[in-house]
């Protein structure tokens, strides 16, 4: 009996931790125009009021654009097949530097918490 209540308790553990498998799931599509289909994503600035503007927005820095992120990130040829590794880079490894400061910090490991549609990106 044992047993169970400790394999509901991990089962448990796992939904919090990871999310529940069911539920809105996010779709590979054509988000933001990219060439080949991405996972949504979703950006709240105001959750990020405390971090430097440049450490993102690097353009207002090296004058290298005026759009948003998407706009050269899924555009521009040169820049395209970095994409994945540039925006996990950027974001999720802030996310995991924080944590481990344990200041507050956005999601580390759970995919759901940035891969949603986002209506204004």
């Amino acid at each position: 009996m044992r047993w169970v209540a400790l394999t509901v308790a991990g089962a448990l553990t796992l939904l919090v931790v990871l999310g529940a498998p069911f539920g809105e799931q996010p779709r590979m599509s054509h988000h933001y125009g990219s060439p080949e289909p991405i996972l949504p994503m979703t950006f709240a600035h105001r959750d990020h009021v405390t971090v430097q503007c440049v450490l993102c927005h690097h353009n207002y820095v090296d004058d290298t654009g005026t759009e948003n992120c998407m706009g050269c990130h899924v555009s521009n040829a040169e820049i395209w097949p970095l994409f994945e590794e540039q925006f996990h880079g950027l974001c999720r490894d802030c996310h995991v530097e924080k944590a481990a400061l344990g200041e507050a910090s956005g999601p580390t490991r759970r995919c759901l918490g940035c891969h949603l549609d986002d209506p204004l990106p």
